[in-house]
């Protein structure tokens, strides 16, 4: 072997056993346990307020409550959650039943509809509803406090249950317009 060959040899062998030491040393931070500090940081807004529909003497009525956001999820959440807490004369027919899941998907309008362009850009809410039967003011709690929201176009709900989710079924608040406030109105 030539002189010159041992030298690449060694120099190569040195560098494999610096590069080692290096990184067993790191970077010469000695490694310490673990410190707790307390609970983790929380960030927590400023809750807004959505409306919502309770019923009053059988009527769907509008009522203004605290929701983590005005997005549609969080209206239709505050919304189950009222079913624990209705004062003021007003109660909900969503007793006993849970919003199991939402999924928000792009409305795509019938075939025999225009196709305007501000249906471009509308939202189909999905509501999966597990529980006792949903009655049909249940379903038009639900459906008209979905199409508060100018976004939503179509409200169509299941019924989950633990084995199966039910067939979805599209609503429009039009169908409930007999359970209107007797001096107001519902979204369409």
């Amino acid at each position: 072997m030539s002189r010159e060959r041992i030298k690449r040899a060694v120099a190569a062998l040195l560098a494999v056993l610096l590069a080692g030491l290096l990184t067993t040393t790191a970077c010469g931070v000695t490694p310490t346990g673990v410190v707790d500090a307390g609970p983790a940081p929380v960030i927590s807004g400023t809750p807004t307020l959505v409306t919502i529909y309770l019923l009053r003497n059988g009527r769907l009525q509008p009522t203004r409550v605290a929701a983590r956001s005005p997005h549609v999820n969080d209206a239709l959440d505050a919304l189950f959650a009222a079913s624990g807490r209705s004062s003021n004369r007003l109660s909900t027919a969503l007793t006993g039943l849970t919003l199991a899941q939402v999924q928000l998907v792009r409305y795509t309008p019938d075939a025999g509809s225009r196709n305007d362009p501000d249906n471009t850009l509308s939202l189909r809410v999905r509501l999966f509803v597990s529980g006792w039967k949903i009655t049909r003011t249940a379903m038009a709690q639900i459906t008209c406090t979905a199409r508060l929201r100018p976004e939503i176009w179509a409200v169509e709900i299941a019924h989950a249950t633990p084995d199966r989710n039910g067939p979805l079924k599209v609503h429009t608040c039009r169908e409930f317009w007999d359970l209107a406030p007797k001096d107001g109105h519902l979204p369409p």
